[in-house]
């Protein structure tokens, strides 16, 4: 069985989400940031930077959240969340898992970590407009997919994982206010199953 070692609000929330897509037996092994059980001598010997996510399968694990997001993907006998091997579908899941990570990352990291810490009613606030432009400059690049379907279509994907998972963040502290196509997709997200599983 798949342990995942979860905090909430951190990025394992995406891999707790595509394992809740797929179905896979799976555990989830709850750590308290607050208490620091990230960082005790046990976790360090699966993760030894300290942080979440990690998953560990057997005697293996796998860390960053995109690529455990994959790796559950792969391991589902149904493959619903990855396009077929070869096609340019699954060149353009690379592509949008990367764009993800690196460019809309860049923009959500830092504000959501200033929001991380304070309470619910005032992480909203935490976002500049300078930051607020940077992110509808890269999400634009992706309108017109996401106003009617997923990031690749008609096909949910591990993409829509990765990139719901950063919205979430970004909606958190306030980096969505203007990006009205980003914010109804989002919405979408929310209504799936699997989501709301995942984020009780």
């Amino acid at each position: 069985m798949l342990r995942l070692y979860y905090s909430a609000m951190t990025s394992a929330f995406r891999c707790r989400w595509a394992l809740e897509e797929t179905g896979l037996p799976h555990e989830v092994i709850h750590l308290s940031l607050a208490r620091a059980e990230h960082k005790s001598p046990e976790y360090l010997k699966i993760h030894p930077l300290g942080s979440v996510p990690a998953l560990v399968d057997g005697d293996q694990v796998v860390l960053e959240s995109a690529a455990i997001c994959m790796y559950v993907a792969e391991k589902d006998p149904e493959r619903r969340l990855v396009p077929a091997e070869g096609s340019i579908s699954r060149a353009h899941y690379y592509q949008w898992i990367l764009f993800s990570m690196t460019n809309l990352d860049s923009v959500v990291h830092g504000p959501y970590l200033r929001a991380f810490p304070r309470p619910p009613e005032l992480r909203s606030g935490t976002a500049t407009d300078d930051e607020r432009t940077a992110l509808r400059r890269y999400l634009a690049l992706l309108d017109d997919r996401l106003a009617v379907g997923w990031v690749l279509g008609q096909q949910f994907t591990t993409a829509d994982i990765i990139l719901g998972g950063l919205l979430e963040w970004a909606d958190v502290c306030g980096l969505l206010r203007g990006a009205d196509t980003a914010a109804r997709y989002l919405a979408r997200l929310r209504e799936r199953p699997a989501f709301q599983r995942a984020a009780d």
